[in-house]
């Protein structure tokens, strides 16, 4: 065998291995002339277009490409023809139907100042993609975007949820409209003026951090909206110690945190409400027991006096038993009307009906108490009349139990609507009380309660069945002092 190789073989030899790395890589390969012919191209194209790189050779790129892709390439075509480089990223749909993502550069042949053709690598970046899309949607479902700093240079970058938190399009791209260079200070200009000093402090000691931060802050949107966001950062070190990058996290905030507000005053609100309901059940106990008491009695004093009272004597306690039961079921009605209330049940069933006739029973329900009705007005309104009479009898227990006589009961109309009044001549309500008077559970203070205190539903009541039958509840002090409550309806 001679001791020198034959330069010959060499050169095959090289060309097979040349040509058998060509086919390798796995990335499509290929160069096309100015007239844009196939040359060469490796066996990567069999698989993206199903095409053997000996069948293409001489094949103008439209028929490999497809018409549709070709016309979206050829500004990119000429581009290299005129002896600029391009890099682009096309998505497509090889042979067997799956979509693939590419990113494509054309280098320019360049010969004697004129270009020849040029070189085409179109590498897979499929998984890539895929698992970028993955890891956009998981920040935009946890509203957490990701970002790295590199305190050298300056350099930012940001991921898609990052823009969206701090206000910017993720989509734009350079030169558009909205497009922004991520950068420390296009970050700083969206956080709150309050906030922009701690967080320019800590920027400037992140070099001097061992490890990381772990910070909350606000944000200031161009809308006016406030975001609140909260950042960790780690802290990465070469060899000698310096700092190289940051890498970190921003979490917008603002949905848990107003959560977790309105969740604080829904608790507050229902301790309100069962320390409100617990005072409600106490005085309904005393309510309920001082008519029961009285009943029981009356009935007891009626049966211990059965063989000797007078017939007036006993007919004179039974009414008073039969008063204070009244009471009981007065009492009791509210309560299950409020129970209607509270569940959406409440229903009313209108029928025409004279003031005058609501004003009477109204003020004859009220056994034990003058009342005196005053029918200035008539008028007919579709109303439920046993509804209306309860919101009446209500305010009128309202005004004997915290106002003074005369009570008076008053109605009117102006053609359009009708009302009945309640009067008073007591003290009236208290001016910081007047606001919370149809609340429920509302009670004025021990101080402006007086003699009683009331369960803290009677008028929050009377509103919710003056609104069920189309009208309103409203209070005005009366022009001689005392307190005055109006039921006004629409006409029918």
């Amino acid at each position: 065998m001679s001791p020198h190789p034959d330069p010959t073989a060499l050169d095959a030899l090289e060309g097979r291995r040349l040509r058998r790395l060509f086919d390798h890589l796995p990335a499509l390969v290929a160069f096309w002339d100015r007239d844009q012919r196939n040359v060469v191209a490796n066996q990567a194209y069999v698989e993206w277009f199903g095409v053997s790189p000996d069948a293409m050779r001489g094949v103008h790129i439209r028929e490999v490409l497809g018409e549709e892709v070709y016309a979206k390439n050829l500004p990119h075509i000429l581009g290299a023809l005129a002896g600029e480089e391009q890099l682009f990223t096309r998505t497509l749909v090889d042979p067997t139907g799956r979509v693939r993502h590419s990113q494509a550069s054309y280098v320019p042949d360049v010969v004697d100042g004129e270009v020849v053709g040029f070189f085409v690598l179109v590498t897979d970046v499929t998984p890539r993609v895929e698992a970028q899309r993955e890891l956009d949607t998981a920040q935009e479902m946890a509203k957490a975007g990701s970002w790295v700093f590199y305190p050298g240079t300056g350099e930012t970058t940001w991921s898609a949820e990052m823009y969206r938190i701090l206000g910017y399009d993720p989509a734009a791209r350079p030169g558009e409209a909205g497009w922004v260079q991520p950068a420390a200070e296009t970050h700083l200009a969206r956080v709150h003026p309050e906030d922009q000093a701690r967080v320019t402090a800590l920027r400037e000691r992140l070099t001097s951090l061992d490890e990381g931060y772990d910070a909350a802050y606000r944000l200031l949107l161009p809308s006016g909206e406030v975001r609140y966001v909260r950042s960790v950062g780690r802290v990465e070190r070469d060899a000698a110690g310096a700092v190289v990058r940051v890498t970190g996290t921003t979490q917008d905030e603002t949905e848990l945190r107003r959560a977790a507000e309105d969740l604080a005053v829904a608790n507050q609100q229902l301790s309100e409400a069962n320390g409100a309901l617990g005072d409600m059940i106490g005085m309904l106990g005393h309510d309920i027991r001082q008519p029961l008491q009285g009943v029981l009695g009356f009935l007891q004093v009626s049966l211990r006096q059965w063989d000797g009272a007078s017939p007036d004597t006993l007919r004179d306690l039974v009414v008073r038993a039969e008063r204070s039961a009244r009471r009981i079921d007065a009492l009791v009605h509210d309560i299950l009307t409020l129970v209607n209330v509270d569940t959406g049940t409440l229903m009313s069933r209108p029928v025409r009906t004279r003031l005058s006739s609501l004003a009477e029973d109204a003020a004859a329900a009220m056994e034990d108490v003058d009342v005196v009705v005053d029918l200035s007005g008539d008028a007919e309104v579709d109303v439920d009349a046993v509804q209306v009479r309860q919101a009446l009898v209500n305010l009128l227990a309202n005004a004997v139990r915290y106002g003074r006589p005369p009570v008076v009961l008053t109605t009117g109309t102006d053609g359009s609507e009708a009302w009945l009044a309640v009067t008073d001549h007591g003290e009236g309500v208290p001016e910081e009380f007047v606001g919370e008077l149809f609340q429920r559970f509302a009670r004025a203070s021990p101080g402006v309660a007086g003699r009683h205190a009331g369960t803290g539903f009677g008028l929050y009541l009377v509103r919710r069945l003056a609104e069920a039958n189309g009208g309103r509840v409203g209070y005005v002090r009366a022009p001689g002092g005392g307190a005055c409550f109006t039921l006004t309806l629409p006409v029918a």
